[in-house]
């Protein structure tokens, strides 16, 4: 599979979790749906569109933590929302009008390696002259409209699948409904666990997702190992990583 590879990073990011109400939690990278809005955003894609173009069976995305994962939480002022229009005139103006403070939490200094397919060749020669010139259609940003990404080209990489019961794997690791597989200690001590992370906006609001994914907290790599079965994975030849695609564990 010949991939595209380049980097995301900036000064905060916030990719906020479905189940949050006033204080916004974040996920610890960026969600599928998030990365084709991105890579959408270079296209120059709609934002209707981007499901269309983008769908499950038509591309593969891996996410590789490049730098530690720190929190943190910005207070913000919020007003409420929304604004009801009833008989022409603004219901409820004061309510409308109201303010009140709530955290946001954000990840500092995020930085992350996308690797990216696309079955369309096309798309793909386009999206690599537009990151090689840093040639945006629409500024990228991290999850936020004021969260703006620096977004580097960083090869054009192939991915050979391979099986093993043993793997050192440098993206997330995306799970579904599989047994039997075991991580062991990391080096920093500490693995972070996210759960229900969208893939891909289906109509009526429907979603598919993943289960449970794991990121190293200090972008160390994972040490996965199956006691049963061999671990499907793909090698970057030129980058030397072992990844894993988040479609592969969609529900």
């Amino acid at each position: 599979m010949k991939t595209l590879v380049f980097t995301v990073k900036g000064q905060f990011a916030h990719w906020r979790k479905w189940f949050t109400t006033t204080s916004a939690l974040t996920y610890s990278f960026p969600p599928r749906t998030a990365i084709v809005g991105l890579i959408g955003a270079t296209l120059g894609i709609q934002r209707d569109d981007v499901s269309s173009v983008f769908p499950m069976n038509m591309t593969r995305i891996a996410v590789c933590p490049m730098t530690r994962i720190i929190k943190d939480r910005l207070p913000q002022i919020w007003f409420q929302s929304p604004i009801r229009i009833t008989g022409g005139r603004i219901a409820d103006l004061d309510k409308a009008s109201e303010r009140f403070q709530a955290n946001l939490e954000v990840i500092r200094y995020p930085y992350y390696r996308i690797v990216f397919w696309h079955k369309d060749q096309d798309l793909m020669n386009d999206l690599n002259g537009r990151l090689k010139g840093k040639q945006w259609f629409y500024p990228p940003y991290l999850g936020m409209l004021g969260f703006l990404a620096d977004v580097e080209f960083e090869a054009d990489d192939e991915a050979e699948e391979k099986n093993a019961r043993n793997v050192e794997l440098h993206s997330i690791l995306p799970l579904s409904d599989r047994k039997g597989w075991s991580l062991e200690p990391s080096r920093s001590g500490n693995y972070i666990r996210e759960e229900r992370i969208p893939l891909d906006v289906l109509s009526e609001r429907l979603f598919r997702y993943l289960s449970v994914a794991y990121i190293e907290s200090a972008a160390q790599p994972l040490q996965v190992k199956s006691e049963d079965q061999d671990i499907s994975y793909f090698h970057l030849k030129r980058k030397n990583l072992n990844i894993m695609w988040m479609e592969s564990c969609a529900n």
